[in-house]
């Protein structure tokens, strides 16, 4: 055998024992997983069963999914948490890739975790139950049915804490499918019971009712749930005003207490009792059930509530004329307001106590931090101020120069301009002699032709016609010419008119020489037409323009040339 094939070999088997548990792991894992069966059905079992095994013969992931464990079964048995360290550091531990299914229930249970504390805010919450609900939608975990009920019921008690009902009912819904498919009466009912308080608590009554109706096929409910279902029937039926049915709803629950776990508060249903007998206007029976609330208060469940009991049982009283018996609730609700707000100060205090604790340790450490942060905070204060005058100096004298340059932008324009006025005025006087100077030269032209024409009237016709022949067509030239000199260049730089009016040349030319105030005469002349057409034309040219003022108001100063 060849040294490479033995290397080969030596490195498989120590692959091999390398990614092997290490001795004793799986038996204690198979030791898990028959706890993590049982907890389902005897969670006290589970928990002693877990309290016997030594954490440290537990490898990495064992540890893992016992602490996984040791967090259901203490939210099973209503065991508190201080806080959600051993949910989070578990469920970072067990984060893999795919993720499986104890890393869905860890992300589900460290939201469940999270949200029994007062001191986590909702995102935090909302985060490892969101993650949960986006590996549920691409993996199916089997039986782990129940935790995805919890994983909706969470979902929907976080959205309806922060006021998105009808997200926290979709979720609600979800949960209760699931719990309906698989038979879970436990949650169908306790799910059902918050879905009913919900309606009732918006006037949805039908809704309310319909939900009532659903439980009443449920058949060997445990005494807990019947206590549930019995509370809500009589709360429908107090808050739709059927006192009598809500006060014998009441009296069940009273029969049914010595049979519910866990000591539900009694002093609630006489109060409930009390508060139907006061609907029925029956203040004796009101007076005797208020007493009974008040006696039953125990003295350990320190609540705000506790106050409404002693100030209501005070009120009846004054009403039957127990002046006594009124003043001494009024002085016990004074009391246990008083009481209760002293535990909650107690608490706040304890927490702030621990809070300071922890910050003294920080105290003088930072204090040499804050010496340095002060020196620096002193020295950057002054650099700042520095730069903040220099920018302010740089900015002034930025803003100078670009004044400075603006005047004299605005000089040199203005001097162009008024250079471009001047120029253009000298060009129109130019023009306006010249077309006087043509006019002029024409009209000469034209009497000279006629003295002419007079001497062929009757000697020579043939002469006559002709010389009228060549001055119908200099005429022409002439207005030719006339049109030639008016471009709308020149036209629209003069006259403030849309272009998008429509005007002939020689419209265009007799409004030009209007508006340098030119003689009718010599206007017509221009034109080749008599003073009289002239007129003519000038009158239609002012009708059409001002039956266009409403769409042309910038017209308005050339129809006043009129």
């Amino acid at each position: 055998m060849s040294f490479k094939t033995v290397f080969f070999c030596v490195a498989f088997v120590a692959l091999v024992l390398v990614s092997c548990d290490p001795p004793g792991q799986i038996e204690l894992r198979e030791q898990l997983v028959r706890i993590d069966t049982l907890l389902k059905s005897k969670p006290e079992l589970a928990f002693d069963s877990l309290s016997a095994i030594d954490k440290s013969d537990l490898g990495e992931d064992n540890k893992a999914y016992s602490n996984l464990l040791d967090v259901i079964t203490r939210h099973k048995l209503y065991i508190p948490f201080e806080n959600d360290s051993l949910i989070s550091k578990t469920t970072e531990e067990l984060k893999g890739f795919p993720p499986d299914r104890n890393y869905f229930r860890s992300l589900v249970y460290q939201g469940m975790v999270r949200y029994g504390l007062e001191s986590v805010p909702d995102s935090l919450v909302l985060l490892p139950l969101k993650e949960a609900e986006r590996i549920l939608a691409k993996n199916v975990f089997e039986d782990e049915d129940k935790t995805r009920i919890k994983l909706f019921f969470f979902l929907g008690l976080v959205h309806q804490d922060n006021k998105n009902y009808e997200i926290g009912k979709r979720y609600f819904e979800k949960a209760l499918k699931v719990a309906s498919r698989i038979d879970d009466v436990e949650n169908v009912v306790n799910i059902s019971i918050l879905l009913f308080w919900s309606h009732l608590r918006k006037d949805r009554f039908n809704e309310a009712e319909q939900v009532l109706t659903s439980l009443d096929s449920l058949k060997n409910l445990t005494p807990e749930l019947r206590y549930d279902v019995i509370n809500a029937k009589a709360g429908y039926n107090y808050t739709t005003g059927d006192f009598r049915q809500a006060l014998s709803g009441y009296q069940e629950l009273e029969k049914l207490v010595p049979q519910v776990k866990g000591e539900p508060r009694v002093s609630n249903i006489y109060y409930s009792m009390y508060l139907s007998y006061r609907g029925m206007a029956e203040l004796d029976s009101a007076m005797v059930y208020a007493k009974k609330a008040v006696e039953n208060i125990s003295k350990t469940d320190v609540k705000y509530d506790n106050f409404y009991l002693y100030v209501d049982f005070a009120d009846i009283a004054l009403k039957n004329g127990e002046f006594e018996i009124a003043a001494k609730q009024y002085k016990n609700a004074f009391l246990s307001l008083k009481e209760a707000s002293e535990k909650k100060t107690e608490k706040r205090i304890l927490e702030l106590e621990k809070k300071y604790d922890l910050s003294q340790a920080r105290v003088e450490a930072l204090k040499q931090r804050q010496k340095f942060q002060r020196f620096l905070f002193i020295a950057g204060a002054l650099f700042l101020a520095l730069s903040f005058v220099f920018l302010i100096y740089h900015l002034n004298l930025k803003k100078s120069r670009l004044e400075l340059e603006n005047e004299r932008i605005l000089r040199e324009s203005a001097e162009k301009e008024a250079a471009g006025t001047i120029r253009q005025n000298q060009q129109r006087e130019h023009l306006l002699k010249f077309y006087k100077l043509i006019t002029q030269r024409e009209m000469v032209t034209q009497e000279r032709f006629d003295l002419l024409s007079q001497k062929y009237i009757k000697e020579d016709p043939i002469a006559y016609n002709d010389l009228q022949t060549e001055l119908f067509t200099l005429k022409e030239e002439f207005s030719g010419m006339m049109y030639d000199l008016m471009n709308d260049e020149l036209f629209y730089s003069n006259l403030n008119l849309p272009e998008d009016f429509q005007l002939t040349d020689s419209e265009k030319v007799m409004l030009f020489l209007m508006y340098y105030e030119m003689p009718t005469t010599e206007i017509a002349t221009v034109l080749g037409i008599s003073t009289n057409n002239f007129r003519v034309r000038k009158s239609n040219l002012k009708k059409r323009m001002t039956d266009h003022l409403e769409n042309y108001p910038s017209m308005k100063n050339v129809v006043s040339l009129f």
